[in-house]
């Protein structure tokens, strides 16, 4: 298992695991503008997978926010890097993509929340497609959950190493199905009826001996899955 998956992220990691590129980028903001969305680049957010040798004293140390310092996904933005947006909404013009997040994630420019409280149609409508574009993110974490079983249930290595190989091979081998079967000329990414939707992880903490989370797995991101599953 350690060799099979290490070969999977060694041989195939830099195609199949890398970040947007223009033209993943324009497809992206294209689909998403279609969806009543102008300038998203995707949806956040992050699940448990069970570490059933989790030493205690890390247990159930990561959550939504500091899975988010520990990732990759905004490092671009903090330094000044992001991909090339442009979109109006309301007659004010933007160059700075975002993401759907719930409500749980920081007040950052680049995440779209949910309104709390809404008062009048309007906002309403809009809490509802918020809600509706951002649940891809949890139907594709179950795609991932059905498609290999080995991250549905606890993970029962020793090393952090490992366990961080399985999840990135499994997410490598997720796209590349997603290219596989992608058909030339417009796709329609429908994750409906393809898997149960995945827990999030700021849902009601689970009893001690379900919370164990992998240190260092939150940086398997969801970005990464969730970009690559429209993409490469």
């Amino acid at each position: 298992m350690r060799r099979f998956v290490r070969a999977i992220v060694e041989v195939f990691g830099d195609e199949y695991l890398r970040a947007p590129n223009e033209e993943d980028t324009a497809r992206l903001l294209d689909m998403n503008q279609r969806r009543g969305f102008p300038g998203m680049l995707g949806s956040i957010d992050c699940i448990y997978w069970r570490w059933k040798n989790c030493p205690t004293a890390w247990s159930g140390s990561l959550n939504d926010i500091n899975v988010l310092h520990r990732s990759h996904l905004l490092d671009n933005l903090a330094a000044g890097v992001a991909p090339k947006v442009h979109y109006s909404i309301n007659g004010h013009y933007y160059t700075m993509g975002y993401y759907l997040a719930d409500g749980i994630y920081p007040e950052w420019a680049t995440f779209v929340k949910p309104i709390q409280a809404p008062v009048g149609r309007k906002r309403q409508h809009f809490v509802v497609q918020q809600a509706a574009a951002r649940k891809d993110v949890e139907q594709a974490f179950g795609v991932l959950q059905s498609r290999f079983p080995i991250v549905r249930g606890a993970a029962r290595f020793w090393d952090q190493e490992t366990l961080n190989d399985i999840m990135t091979a499994c997410i490598i081998m997720h796209n590349m199905i997603i290219k596989d079967e992608r058909p030339e000329g417009e796709v329609k990414y429908v994750y409906e009826g393809l898997g149960e939707d995945a827990v999030p992880s700021h849902e009601p903490t689970p009893p001690p001996h379900l919370k164990h989370l992998c240190k260092g797995m939150g940086e398997l991101e969801a970005n990464r899955l969730i970009i690559n599953s429209g993409t490469t």
